[in-house]
């Protein structure tokens, strides 16, 4: 039985991390904010859309998504990103989350994830599956399927 798993962790704030696991991130993207064409009516958690690849990709500000106020928010030349997908929901469905600092590939262990706290934003707990502690960051772990069904739905409740 396999208890250790690897995941792509990408930095929202200094305490903040979020762990995505390998089998379900594509790839790290960087856009131009230029190249980035932000969508009339819709949820403000979106930067916007972007061509990637010959479709449109939808390009979430994880800052507000995430309900994290404590940096000041100045425009960005550059939006760095990583790319996930869910193999259960279809290969379409995909998001760019965009990330304040890239970490890298990381193992975690299973048996040392916690349940999810009641103190964390309502949009972490319902994205996420899991917590890991890692020195001063908490690693929320990503449940890919929770967070595109979460962002399908908040969206779909602001267009109508």
């Amino acid at each position: 039985m396999v208890t250790n798993r690897e995941y792509f962790t990408i930095e929202l704030t200094s305490e903040i991390m979020l762990a995505i696991s390998l089998n379900e991130m594509s790839t790290v993207v960087q856009f131009a904010a230029d190249n980035v064409c932000t969508v009339p009516g819709v949820a403000d958690f979106w930067h916007g859309v972007a061509s990637f690849k010959g479709s449109l990709l939808w390009i979430l500000d994880s800052d507000r998504f995430f309900e994290i106020e404590d940096r000041p928010r100045k425009p960005k030349s550059k939006l760095t990103a990583v790319i996930i997908k869910n193999k259960e929901l279809g290969e379409q469905k995909r998001v760019a989350i965009t990330a304040q600092r890239l970490c890298g590939i990381m193992t975690l262990e299973a048996s040392s994830f916690k349940p999810k706290s009641t103190e964390i934003s309502s949009q972490l707990a319902q994205c996420c599956a899991a917590v890991a502690q890692n020195e001063a960051q908490t690693i929320y772990i990503v449940d890919s399927a929770a967070l595109l069904k979460q962002l399908n739905q908040q969206s779909v409740l602001v267009s109508t």
